[in-house]
């Protein structure tokens, strides 16, 4: 069976950047991990349009068309080692009314992608699907 596609885990590796906190939420953290997942897509040949700050943390944006799709990046409330990623895929209205499009498929690329990278984070521990 395939993991979920939300995986916690925890890293000292990612420390949050000085000035983060200006462009998310008070103690909202994750460009570190954001940024390296970038970098590792980018070097799995994953297209990556950018790193985005967001109220509840970052976002990886992999693409805007034919929908957006991003993975999540953030730390889990009150900690600056244990971090929550996810993919999703934003559909326009118009698209979930008729129903033409199927993200599933692109989920699950990054979902895959996700399961083989999150093990080579340095020190990574408690590692958890849901």
């Amino acid at each position: 069976m395939n993991p979920a596609p939300q995986v916690t885990f925890t890293a000292d590796f990612f420390k949050p950047l000085p000035g983060e906190e200006e462009h998310t939420n008070p103690g909202c953290y994750g460009q570190a991990l954001a940024n390296w997942l970038a970098d590792r897509f980018r070097e799995r040949g994953v297209s990556v349009e950018g790193v985005i700050p967001e109220d509840f943390g970052w976002v990886v944006m992999v693409s805007r068309t034919p929908f957006m799709l991003w993975l999540a990046c953030s730390n889990t409330e009150d900690s600056t080692t244990e971090w929550t990623v996810y993919p999703v895929a934003e559909l326009s209205v118009v698209q979930r009314l008729l129903k033409r499009v199927d993200p599933a498929p692109e989920i699950e690329r990054l979902r895959a992608h996700l399961a083989e990278l999150v093990p080579s984070i340095p020190g990574v521990t408690n590692v958890v699907w849901e």
